[in-house]
């Protein structure tokens, strides 16, 4: 009984260090960091960045530590009053973050192979964008003392470093097509870059990632809501619980406006007046709006609603899943379909709306 008591307990210590997982170590030495919190976040498909560990800065040292999982996985560095966070690609091996904390643009941080290469790719990118940090300040101060040839002539002088930055990034994907560091460079600027740009580029990359597949999402759902496309049928309720269902409201009205918008969206609520109008003014002759709030908080969703006294059909996609079928990035977006479900326009704001409903509709 005792022999099998000992293998019993043998057993269970082997399962239980069987079953612990393993784990890498991000070890942060930035000078004059005492009494910092650093913080730990993962994120793989840029959308949903999880929360990981937290450590306080001891001797000007911290060390965070995450469980072993996808190797692929971008980490990002956060340290409370830093104005910047710190991007990481372990590839589930440690790291070594070292620098200051009053000059975190150029921490550096060394590790595995892949982390090293996107060091070295960071590094890049730091020494191009470096010039803007001092041109963004002035742009600030340009426009709060309302010196309007001050602002343009800087803003014309940002634009060159933001066009330099771009282009880099884009050889870059041209020359490291074949691994996960340029394909997460593709991923991260697709919405910044022209979209036959990044179908070009896609088209370069090799081997499998996560980054990869977010890329020929992106373009796969693009290219489904250019216009001449059919629409994409979806279900979503209105603060009252009823479904409504795009397919149907489509079916029953001349031209259907999907229009995309949020509470917290300033452009958006600008916009909403010009929106109201034309509902107002062509609804009886066959136009129909919805209009989808991409509102988290529903209490400041149904209040916007009251405030801009709109008057069409208002569903809310907290989730965002409308929001990825029809690929949008920023808000106010529209999309105008006619009886048979096909877009005949889209982005129209103000004016533009009047005149393609007065087109269509008169």
């Amino acid at each position: 009984m005792k022999k099998l008591l000992l293998s019993l307990v043998a057993a269970l210590m082997i399962l239980s260090g069987c079953n612990k997982a393993k784990q890498f170590k991000v070890t942060v030495n930035l000078e004059n960091s005492d009494g910092q919190t650093a913080y730990l976040i993962k994120s793989l498909d840029g959308k949903k960045p999880i929360p990981v560990d937290t450590a306080e800065f001891v001797g000007n040292k911290a060390v965070l530590t995450a469980d072993i999982d996808n190797p692929q996985a971008l980490y990002i560095l956060k340290v409370k009053g830093a104005r910047f966070p710190y991007m990481l690609f372990p590839e589930n091996q440690d790291v070594t973050v070292t620098g200051d904390f009053n000059d975190f643009v150029h921490v550096e941080a060394t590790g595995g192979d892949t982390q090293n290469a996107f060091n070295e790719y960071q590094k890049a990118i730091v020494k191009i964008n470096e010039p803007g940090y001092a041109i963004e300040k002035e742009i600030n101060e340009a426009f709060e003392a309302n010196d309007s040839l001050k602002y343009e002539e800087l803003n014309a002088q940002f634009l060159v470093i933001w066009h330099e930055n771009f282009d880099f990034k884009k050889d870059y994907v041209r020359n490291h097509a074949d691994n996960y560091v340029g394909h997460y460079v593709l991923d991260d600027m697709k919405y910044d870059i022209e979209f036959d740009e990044v179908k070009e580029l896609a088209e370069l990359l090799t081997n499998e990632s996560a980054y990869r597949d977010n890329v020929v999402k992106y373009i796969e759902n693009t290219e489904r809501v250019e216009i001449g496309a059919q629409f994409i049928d979806f279900t979503l309720k209105t603060a009252d619980g009823k479904d409504v269902n795009l397919a149907e409201v489509i079916k029953n009205n001349k031209v259907t406006l999907v229009d995309f918008w949020a509470s917290w969206c300033g452009p958006c609520r600008n916009e909403n007046p010009f929106v109201k109008e034309a509902y107002e003014k062509y609804h009886a002759m066959g136009l129909e709006i919805v209009g989808i709030s991409v509102d988290r908080n529903e209490a400041a969703w149904l209040q916007a609603v009251e405030e801009d006294a709109l008057p069409y059909i208002q569903v809310r996609d907290a989730e965002g899943v409308a929001g990825d079928d029809y690929a949008v990035v920023y808000i106010p977006s529209n999309f105008l379909y006619d009886q048979n479900g096909v877009m005949i326009a889209k982005g129209l704001r103000g004016e533009e709306l009047e005149a393609k409903l007065a087109e269509v509709l008169n």
